[in-house]
């Protein structure tokens, strides 16, 4: 077995009762004869860290092709491996400074062990407050100075920037980065680099950045700012890095706080008056689910209305609700189209309780009539139209959710105010809303243009429908 000294190990190549030398002679990593292996500073004399126990006979130090340098022990048994499998890696060495590095084909430090000892980290200090300084380690969270953001290193070897979600979900994760072995603990050296445990890429994990010499960056202080960003400051105060969290970190705090406002606007409301809107049992009865539509069709028949929503003749037949409501849903979990017609008063209403071809024919649907369109989208996307003889009356599009809840007129139609004095009547806006005591309002407004008030016995029964595509 080769046991010469050696300046780089290859991958797939072991050290057997020799060393790795480095190029200035000051260091070597010693394979010995009691199985240990040892980082020697020859100059002083002295081993700087040791891994691994004696034993009886000793095994050997083998870079795998998959990029982990193992101590194997008796019979290949690992006794200590460096960072997780990183195949980009190709060589081992010891520079100059003392420091165990493996690296990829073009050079770039992908995992290290720094000239450490455990007493050297065990003398640094916690950190406090919203910064890791030189010479302390990050035992507790760093928290910005107004407690919104918090930055740990979990014993799994996850960085994490996290914030209070107002969701029941706990704290939102801001950044993350993996760095060092599951239980290194990150530290700033006095020397002002980066570490997990002993490993000095957390600058180059953080950043993404392989190209960087963690030894050619100073970090003066990592701090953790107010508006979500974590940045690696010089002694100057320059950024060295930034995690650049913060434009989106404003971005949904704005968002927050409109919803906070949405939320106490809404809680502000009046409950709207029990029995003050149309009966609720027969909408209960289709069960509806997203995506859905309910589209009112004026003066025509069950037969024709099925036609023009896009209904082969072929497919149409007396059925139930419940067969249509069955047939929505394939046993492969697609949707399918298909719709109910069901006559109240001097309109058809047809149910899709799985299609969307009501607001994508609505227009034509009303040549020589009038058609109202409502569509539930699987986001909640709401679409809501008016037609008549295929011009727009009002049109509230998916964009639109706002103005529709609001009660405010359409941005598209020939009448933008037509549903306007509909929601007025129901108090949209006015009051509270209430969720299964009161139709959703476009059902509702829908029901009120056209003057009819759906019953459960309207939809009891066999009535004309189809089943005519897959979407």
């Amino acid at each position: 077995m080769d046991n010469r000294d050696k300046a780089v190990l290859q991958a797939g190549d072991s050290l057997y009762l020799a060393s790795l030398v480095s190029p200035n002679g000051a260091y070597a990593l010693q394979h010995r004869r009691d199985g240990t292996l040892a980082l020697r500073d020859t100059r002083a004399a002295c081993d700087i860290w040791q891994i691994g126990r004696p034993l009886p006979v000793p095994g050997l130090l083998r870079l795998l092709p998959d990029g982990l340098l193992v101590l194997e022990g008796p019979q290949g048994i690992p006794v200590w491996s460096s960072g997780g499998v990183d195949r980009r890696v190709t060589t081992a060495s010891v520079r100059d400074d003392g420091r165990l590095v493996l690296t990829d084909p073009d050079g770039c430090v992908r995992w290290s062990r720094d000239p450490l000892s455990v007493a050297d980290l065990a003398a640094y200090r916690p950190a406090r407050d919203d910064r890791l300084r030189r010479g302390e380690v990050l035992a507790d969270a760093l928290v910005s100075p107004d407690g919104r953001y918090r930055l740990t290193h979990s014993p799994a070897g996850e960085t994490l920037l996290q914030t209070p979600s107002l969701s029941a979900d706990g704290d939102r994760r801001v950044w993350s980065r993996k760095a060092g072995q599951p239980g290194a603990s990150i530290s700033l050296g006095p020397d002002g680099v980066l570490r997990a445990g002993t490993d000095s890429t957390v600058l180059q994990r953080w950043s993404g950045r392989y190209l960087l010499d963690p030894m050619a960056f100073a970090v003066s202080a990592v701090v953790v700012r107010d508006e979500g960003d974590m940045v690696l400051l010089r002694e100057d105060g320059t950024e060295i890095y930034n995690s650049g969290t913060a434009p989106e970190e404003a971005r949904l705090a704005e968002i927050e706080r409109d919803r906070a406002l949405r939320k106490a606007t809404e809680a502000a409301k009046p409950v709207r008056p029990y029995g003050s809107g149309m009966a609720t049992d027969w909408f209960n009865l289709l069960d509806l689910c997203p995506p859905c539509t309910i589209t009112w069709v004026e003066r025509i028949e069950e037969r024709d209305a099925l036609l023009r929503l896009g209904a082969g003749s072929s497919t149409i037949r007396a059925m139930t609700y419940a067969q249509i409501h069955s047939a929505a849903y394939s046993e492969s979990g697609e949707p399918v189209t298909c719709a109910l017609a069901v006559a109240v008063g001097g309109w058809v209403m047809l149910i899709e309780p799985s299609g969307i071809e009501g607001v994508e024919r609505a227009r034509d649907m009303s040549e020589r009539t009038q058609t109202i369109t409502y569509h539930l989208g699987f986001d909640g996307e709401q679409v809501f139209a008016w037609y008549r003889d295929k011009e727009p009356v009002a049109v509230y599009q998916e964009d639109d959710s706002d103005l529709l809840d609001s009660g405010a007129p359409a941005l598209e139609g020939n009448a933008p105010k037509a549903m306007v004095p509909f929601m007025r009547q129901i108090g949209l806006n006015v009051y509270r809303q209430s969720a299964g005591d009161f139709l959703p309002p476009p059902v509702e407004i829908g029901c009120l243009i056209a003057g009819i008030a759906p019953r459960p016995e309207h939809f009891a029964g066999r009535h004309l429908g189809a089943v005519f595509s897959a979407l």
